[in-house]
């Protein structure tokens, strides 16, 4: 009869049959077993390593790791990334507007090629006709101030408050702008039908400073601020758009300095083509007065318009008015404000109003910083965090059709006139209905 095998022959034959690791087992007559293991000397001599490489060479046949080879010289990289969007892929449905430069059209995607592609996306596509842009050139010698509203676009990044731009393509006539699409009208749409409330005119004044203050601090100058250049995004949210009077503020622009005696104007002095550009209606009064004296010229001129934007949101009229431009500059180089008498706003937002239309550019609020603003007593209970990231629910309700929802209200431009955008006018049926109005521009 074989002798029984102690715990110790038990633990010797396990460490002989396992070439990994040695285990050695220690009966504690108090307590449960205990093991202990013990890396184990094999993976430290110089065979084990050399069978590693060995091994892969020989069943992986692989002499390097995967990631230390060199491709195949046939080999050609695959970009998962759907090609770029060109002016064939683009289809014009209807016209959004139109201005000096050329059309606006609202147009769709139609390529389905690649995995990624998402037709029928949207675009407000700008339409501007090369011969205008020669025309109209101010200076030939600096050709890149033909092309400032795409060369300032594509610098700035993407802001929730400012219209951006996708891309830009041509033809043998016409340069195309692709926008993002505003879904719903434009600010001016909201003001023609009524008077707003404070609290909305404060939503939508709040949107319009959060899009100039990104503007400003990213050096660009709007200059033609008014309602029709402040469309309503998602969540009715004000879009600033229209870069084609904008400038970017340059080294060599006026800036203030502090002296002793307060703010003045830094040397040199200079005078750019600032006078009287954008819409009459919104210039501010140092635009009319820089060519005959050395007055601030800055990101105070957008403040102003901003500030006439919002008196007529709020009394839907505008604050000077007159069919005659000099008596008309007149009225804004004077400065008086009328508030109607049937008009119940409160003190607060009529000072505000008042600072914003300060004759005096030094004396304007917001000159100094958005910081002036943004701390009015108006604004008051608003946390500006929240209007950055668009928390706040619109608090304008009423039902208003958007751009893609409305009817043709201009015509399109003819297919011989855009010959790389392919324009799809109306059925014949419906060319003739008394819901198109064809306006001949």
């Amino acid at each position: 009869m074989p002798a029984a095998r102690t715990s110790s022959s038990l633990s010797r034959q396990r460490e002989a049959n396992d070439p990994y690791r040695k285990i050695r087992i220690r009966e504690d007559p108090n307590g449960p077993q205990i093991i202990q293991l013990k890396s184990c000397p094999h993976f430290r001599e110089e065979s084990s390593w050399k069978h590693g490489k060995q091994y892969r060479k020989l069943y992986l046949h692989l002499g390097k790791p995967e990631y230390l080879q060199k491709p195949p010289a046939n080999l050609i990289p695959q970009d998962p990334r759907p090609p770029p969007l060109t002016l064939a892929d683009l289809k014009a449905h209807r016209s959004l507007g139109y201005g000096v430069s050329g059309f606006v059209v609202y147009a769709k995607t139609r390529r389905n090629s690649h995995p990624l592609d998402r037709p029928g996306t949207v675009f407000a596509v700008k339409i501007m006709e090369k011969k205008f842009l020669r025309d109209f050139d101010t200076n030939p010698d600096e050709p890149y101030k033909k092309q400032i509203e795409r060369s300032i676009l594509t610098e700035l990044p993407w802001n929730p408050f400012v219209c951006g731009l996708i891309g830009t393509f041509v033809d043998e006539s016409n340069l195309f702008y692709a926008l993002e699409f505003c879904p719903q009208n434009s600010l001016r749409h909201i003001i023609l039908k009524d008077r707003l409330e404070p609290h909305i005119a404060r939503f939508f004044y709040c949107g319009i400073v959060a899009g100039l203050a990104f503007l400003h601090d990213s050096g660009i100058l709007h200059r033609d601020m008014k309602p029709e250049n402040v469309f309503l995004g998602p969540g009715g949210y004000p879009v600033i758009g229209d870069f084609g009077e904008a400038r970017r503020m340059r080294n060599d622009f006026p800036r203030l300095e502090k002296a002793e005696e307060g703010f003045r104007l830094a040397s040199p002095h200079v005078n750019f083509d600032w006078a009287q550009v954008g819409t009459s209606l919104y210039n501010a009064p140092e635009e009319y007065t820089s060519l005959v004296k050395d007055e601030y010229l800055g990101p105070s001129i957008d403040w102003y318009a901003s500030g006439v934007i919002l008196y007529e949101m709020l009394v839907r009229k505008y604050p000077y008015y007159s069919a005659n431009e000099n008596r008309l500059a007149a009225m804004i180089k004077r400065g008086k404000i009328i508030w109607p008498d049937d008009l119940r706003v409160g003190k607060t937002v009529k000072a505000l109003v008042a600072s914003l239309l300060a004759v005096d550019p030094l004396e304007r609020l917001g000159t100094y910083g958005v910081q002036e603003i943004m701390s009015h007593p108006w604004f008051m209970g608003i946390d500006w965090a929240k209007i950055q990231s668009r928390q706040y629910l619109s608090p304008y309700k009423k039902t208003y059709h958007g751009h893609a929802d409305r009817w043709h209200d201009v015509r399109l431009p003819e297919q011989k006139h855009v010959p790389g955008l392919e324009i799809e006018q109306p059925p014949l049926e419906l060319r003739y209905d008394p819901r198109f109005k064809w306006r001949d521009l």
